[in-house]
This record gives structure tokens, C-alpha cells and sequence, in this order.
């Protein structure tokens, strides 16, 4: 009784402490808000904002095309094309701080440079109002590849629109292709002439030898009939002579 109980008071004193459970908040509201510091105090000096982190995804005059491109809005837009974000952080959870911390009505847009979908959402009473799924809308009817400048001028397009009609003939043409479904279709292309090809060899060398086999077989049967018309000549016999001792043997017997 004594060792049993010895044995669990020692288990008991050898248990970890009870640490309470962290509490799921989602992402990091430390990062988030860094983030909207950072970006608000970006706007605050130009509107448009874009990262030189990635000088292969976006082309030298992404900031004059998207400057072009958002004047047509005749409205204050704020368009930031910043590097990849964390995995925990969406760019529909910074702007809500960005536009707590600028406090300016507008468009805010913030895309990543990879040329993913982003955000944009519209602050403030303005003339025009822009949907939050005009970035949705306008990212439908270009390709995976488009990247931000070309995104961002689709965006201005569909927003531009007066109705949700004018939006839909806006985005009903096809998507463009990106370049990896182009290589792609391409490949898929000239396999698909390869096994045409292949298909026309066979198909022409089995022909080949389908004819080949009915003239052997109509040579052979041409030949078996010219056989049988032919006359048969006579057999000949042959006589054999008589042997020389003949009639040594029949004089003999007549002695």
C-alpha cells in the first residue's frame, strides 16, 4: 500500500506544468500593424508605391503605367506593389490599418509583386463607387502572368465600367494564355502531329502490305491456272534388250 502510494506522488511530481493554450488570433498583429505603419507612411509621400525587390517581375515603368492608368479614376487612388507578404498575412487584413493610420478617402490597392491576386477596397464617399470584387473581376480576364502594371489597368477598365453589364462584356472575352499554358498547347500540339504521323506511316505501310500480299496471292493463282491449261505429254516406255548370254544358254539346251 505504502509503495503504491510512494509511486503516485512521484508520477504526480514528475508531470510538466500546465501552461495555458495560446490563443488562435489569427495572423501576427505585430507584423500586421509594421506592416500598415510602413505602407501608410509610404502613401503619405507618393500614392504609388512600388517595390524594387523584384526587378524581374516588374518592368522599369511600372510606376509611370500605373500612374496613367489610375488618373483615368479621377478619384484618389493608392496603388502599393510590395513583395511577397507572409503566409499568415492577407493584404484584405493590412488596408483597413493602412487607411486607420493615413485616414484619406480613396482606392486602396495593394498587390504583390508576384503578380497574385491582392486587395483593393474603396474608403470615403466618392463619385465613384468600386466594388470590392473589381480586382476579382479584372484578375478573371488576364493570365496567371499578367503581372501588377497589366492588373492594375484591367482594374481601372473594369471600374470604369457603368454597369454590371459593361463589366461583364469587359471581362467575357477568354483570358490570354500565360506563357506556361502556351508552351504547353504547344507541346500537347506537336505531340498530337507526331501521333498523326505515326498513324498516317502505319496505315500507309500496312496498305503497302496488304497490296503486296493479294498480287503474291493473284500471281499465284494466275500461275496455278496456266499450269492446269497446259496439255500433259504422252509417258514414254522403255523396253529393255535382252541380255547378251541368252543364247549362249539356249544352245546349251538344245545340246
Amino acid at each position: 500500500m505504502r509503495r503504491g502510494l510512494f509511486v503516485l506522488i512521484m508520477g504526480l511530481a514528475m508531470l510538466p506544468p500546465a501552461v495555458p493554450a495560446a490563443a488562435d488570433d489569427g495572423p501576427d498583429s505585430g507584423v500586421l500593424a509594421a506592416r500598415a505603419d510602413r505602407l501608410a507612411a509610404l502613401w503619405r509621400r507618393d500614392p504609388i508605391q512600388i517595390t524594387d525587390a523584384a526587378p524581374r517581375a516588374v518592368p522599369a515603368d511600372a510606376a509611370a503605367r500605373i500612374r496613367r492608368a489610375v488618373a483615368r479614376l479621377r478619384e484618389p487612388v493608392y496603388v502599393a506593389v510590395e513583395p511577397r507578404l507572409p503566409p499568415d498575412v492577407m493584404p484584405e487584413d493590412v488596408l483597413p490599418l493602412v487607411h486607420d493610420r493615413l485616414g484619406r478617402p480613396g482606392v486602396y490597392v495593394l498587390l504583390p509583386a508576384s503578380g497574385s491576386l491582392g486587395a483593393a477596397r474603396q474608403y470615403g464617399t466618392l463619385p465613384r463607387p468600386v466594388p470590392d470584387r473589381t480586382l476579382t473581376t479584372a484578375a478573371l480576364s488576364l493570365a496567371s502572368d499578367a503581372g501588377p502594371v497589366a492588373l492594375v489597368e484591367r482594374f481601372v477598365d473594369v471600374a470604369l465600367a457603368a454597369d454590371s453589364g459593361t463589366r461583364l462584356r469587359v471581362t467575357e472575352s477568354p483570358a490570354p494564355k500565360s506563357r506556361v499554358r502556351k508552351d504547353l498547347d504547344a507541346y500537347e500540339a506537336g505531340e498530337r502531329r507526331a501521333a498523326r504521323a505515326e498513324r498516317r506511316s502505319l496505315v500507309r505501310g500496312t496498305a503497302i502490305g496488304a497490296v503486296a500480299m493479294l498480287a503474291l496471292i493473284a500471281a499465284g493463282t494466275v500461275l496455278a491456272r496456266v499450269r492446269r491449261g497446259r496439255p500433259r505429254r504422252p509417258a514414254t516406255t522403255l523396253t529393255k534388250a535382252p541380255a547378251k548370254g541368252g543364247t549362249k544358254h539356249g544352245k546349251s539346251g538344245r545340246r
